[in-house]
């Protein structure tokens, strides 16, 4: 019998191609706030939900799992993350695909996260929070603390342009991260580690092309790569699936600048060259994992584009 498995998040970029990679193998069950999806995705079994912020959510995801017989609970949207973890707390029955909540609560929290990755001597980028920021000249990244995607990320290189990000963004400063500008090659990152903490599949992801979200990538093997994210899994202890976010400078230095507790929407390229990253954590969720590392082929191209669909409302 197929494992019922639920996925929020069906309006992200991940989907339709990976419900179709997904589909012969388990039950799937999405939600999103977004409810015009049932019309673009009519067949599939969808269920609008509550912002994730709101206070109905945990409740309706809780009634959702226990309506449908839900095995494999996978949160994809940052803010539902805690939220996943406190009703797997409610819900043990549930297999919940995701980080330890430490880890979570830690990379969830941009500033800590810099600390910490300091603090083990895996990365380290020059790093202030606003109210602790005075100014001093060259090129700045001012983004959110707490975050995803490129929400509220800008290049600032004046103390005006630092009022103004205030004024428009209506941030205050304590909620805000200012790192210094790091230049080299922008890398992201799939590590899937199990429960016992054992990295199972690694695959290193060169970005081509950005904006939001990544829309050319292409797989490389890089071992200042592997290193750094053995010492992430050794040192902070996972868990789960995580995406790390970096860049390597013309030094070979790796400069990580940030930490996703769950899959990205680059694990299609997982899926394309063959490898089902729910079912290598399913087959080695409770059992240590003393196997060879997998890797995906090298030379393998993600590229995004855009797609014009049509229907009409039911």
């Amino acid at each position: 019998m197929k494992k019922r498995i639920l996925l929020s998040g069906l309006g992200g970029s991940l989907f339709p191609y990976l419900h179709n990679k997904l589909k012969n193998s388990y039950d799937l069950y999405y939600v999103d706030s977004d409810e015009s999806l049932k019309d673009l995705y009519p067949d599939l079994n969808f269920f609008p939900a509550p912002l994730v912020t709101s206070k109905e959510y945990s409740a309706f995801i809780e009634d959702l799992i226990s309506k449908h017989s839900i095995e494999i609970y996978i949160p994809l949207i940052d803010e539902e993350i805690e939220i996943a973890h406190r009703i797997k707390n409610k819900l043990p029955f549930i297999k919940l695909l995701s980080a330890d909540l430490n880890f979570c609560t830690l990379a969830l929290r941009k500033d800590l996260l810099m600390k910490e990755l300091k603090a083990h001597g895996i990365s380290e980028i020059k790093t202030w929070t606003g109210d602790n920021f005075e100014w001093s000249e060259g090129v700045f990244f001012v983004k959110p603390i707490s975050g995803r995607g490129s929400r509220g990320i800008r290049k600032i290189s004046s103390e005006q342009e630092l009022k103004a990000y205030y004024l428009l963004e209506k941030y205050k400063p304590k909620d805000i991260l200012i790192q210094e500008c790091i230049e080299g090659q922008e890398y992201t990152v799939g590590a899937l580690i199990n429960p016992c903490n054992d990295l199972i599949y690694l695959s290193t992801r060169k970005i081509l092309k950005k904006k939001g979200i990544t829309i050319k990538a292409i797989t490389e093997n890089n071992s200042a790569i592997d290193d750094a994210v053995d010492r992430i899994r050794k040192s902070l202890k996972p868990k789960g699936p995580i995406n790390v976010q970096l860049y390597i400078t013309d030094k070979g230095e790796v400069k990580i600048f940030e930490i996703n507790p769950r899959f990205s929407t680059t694990t299609i390229m997982s899926y394309e060259d063959g490898h089902d990253e729910i079912g290598l954590w399913l087959r080695h969720f409770d059992s240590k994992y003393e196997q060879q590392l997998i890797r995906p082929k090298t030379g393998l191209i993600l590229h995004r584009r855009w797609e014009n669909v049509f229907y009409e409302r039911s």
